[in-house]
């Protein structure tokens, strides 16, 4: 008994020495260069696909470089986790002819948006809030906060979809405003100037589900964005104009409102705004910040090196994407690199890799685990991938996409044949305005990233055809 006690002791003490270990080599670890020319390859006939037909990614990639639609771009995929396609084409740094590799960091804006959703999952499994909890029972601020109608007719409180103005910037004359009048009957809701307006209660307060599912109306550039004090911030896109914000002192501001329409009425995309609320709120009830939130949770989980927010190691600033203007043939002015912020949005903001983001999609795909570790369970990822809007989101026509539903941060493909980009049902994922695009297909087994800096619609439609043709 005495020595089965003392053995017990022995290797409880050696697994408390290795916890520590690790935890003080992790960094070291974390900023180790990754040498992505010996990275491991599985045959694609090893997987069920055909390594002939994938090999025409290349040919699509240097159709669209040589029409000068992209300056280059790095495609990575894998099938039930094995890597069957990564390569570098084209240019990182057009002006300076400099190579795009594969290990080439790239700006992912809106891509930034499902680790937020992954962020929110382990929040949810530990118990810190739930979906259907009210935002103001975290954030009292956003309690009675009221919606932006128009201020006619008064009988009926009508939310337009967009208002491309500001109080900040709106000059509008009485000629603007009548053609604003007749432009919105024929556009079912785009105003291009600050109209009449009023403010009437919220029916319902809003919830973190709608926060998630982009259903709550917060900064979704309708009337309540172009009214509010805050609204030219995020209106004109300069998030950089925050810089010196953090998410609770701007989510304070947001909270006066107003919104942009009801709860739960609509699905109207909030760019940089909705999910930051909940990335406040995970802030609040974890202690930690945002970012360390995901960094101790999501990052370091994933071993994702290369990922961060606003601007990388001083040592990995000459691997970031320089974004020519191809509208010139790459002549025009480029676009820089974000400056460093204390601003952690839960929206926008990550500099990544194609490695990085295909990890990531990776252990989505395996339900939650990576390597043996649980991220999340896998009814965290059902619920996160799950169509949670319905018809709000594609089916009548005034949605983002057709053949589609929107989980949480992710949309969602519930009809392949009619959707735009041919995936398998249940496939999930989303983009960034600058061109990156990512999924994974349950019923596939495929994990696909599309690591681009110039946004085109067909680009992605073209890959992920390939892809399917490879498929045996």
């Amino acid at each position: 008994m005495q020595k089965s006690l003392k053995k017990i002791a022995h290797t409880v003490t050696n697994k408390y020495f290795i916890s520590i270990l690790a935890a003080l080599l992790n960094p070291i670890t974390m900023s180790l260069p990754i040498n992505l020319d010996k990275i491991a390859f599985s045959k694609p006939e090893a997987v069920g696909m055909s390594t002939e037909k994938l090999r025409q990614l290349d040919l699509v990639l240097e159709t669209y470089i040589a029409d000068e639609k992209i300056q280059g771009a790095v495609v990575a995929v894998s099938r039930y986790g094995e890597l069957v396609y990564f390569e570098a084409h084209g240019e990182a740094d057009h002006a300076n002819g400099v190579k795009m590799q594969r290990d080439s960091l790239f700006q992912m804006w809106s891509s930034t948006k499902p680790v937020l959703g992954v962020a929110a999952m382990i929040a949810m499994e530990r118990g810190l809030f739930k979906p259907s909890d009210l935002v103001q029972n975290h954030i009292p601020a956003f309690r009675d906060i009221p919606v932006a109608v128009l201020g006619e007719p008064k009988h009926r409180d009508i939310s337009p979809a967009y208002v491309w103005a500001s109080l900040a910037n709106n000059g509008a004359g009485f000629f603007t405003r009548i053609l604003d009048k007749i432009w919105y009957r024929f556009t079912d809701g785009f105003i291009w100037s600050v109209p009449e307006h009023r403010l009437v209660p919220a029916k319902r307060p809003i919830t973190i589900h709608d926060l998630l599912t982009h259903t709550a109306g917060l900064g979704t550039y309708g009337l309540g964005t172009a009214v509010s004090e805050w609204g030219a911030d995020i209106a004109n896109k300069n998030i950089n104009s925050m810089a010196d914000e953090t998410l609770e002192s701007f989510i304070n501001r947001a909270a006066k409102g107003p919104l942009d329409f009801q709860p739960g009425t609509r699905w109207m995309y909030s760019p940089y705004l909705g999910l930051d609320v909940v990335a406040r709120i995970i802030e609040i009830n974890s202690g930690q910040p945002f970012n360390d939130f995901v960094q101790q949770n999501i990052f370091d989980s994933l071993d994702m090196r290369d990922t961060y927010w606003n601007m990388p190691p001083k040592s990995k600033l000459s691997r970031v994407v320089v974004i020519a203007d191809m509208e010139t043939g790459g002549k025009g002015k480029s676009a820089s690199v974000p400056t460093e912020s204390s601003y952690y949005s839960g929206s926008v903001g990550l500099i990544s890799t194609a490695r990085d983001y295909l990890l990531f999609e990776e252990m989505l795909l395996n339900k939650g685990t990576h390597k043996g570790h649980e991220l999340i369970t896998a009814k965290s990822v059902e619920l996160m991938s799950a169509d949670h809007v319905g018809r709000l989101f594609s089916a009548d026509g005034k949605g983002k996409g057709n053949g589609e539903g929107f989980g949480y941060t992710v949309s969602v493909i519930l009809e392949p044949e009619a959707a735009e980009i041919p995936k398998s049902k249940g496939a999930f994922g989303w983009a960034g305005a600058a061109g990156t695009i990512s999924w994974n297909e349950p019923k596939t087994g495929l994990a696909v990233v599309i690591m681009v800096q110039q946004p085109t619609k067909d680009l992605p439609r073209d890959v992920s055809k390939t892809i399917n043709l490879s498929l045996r």
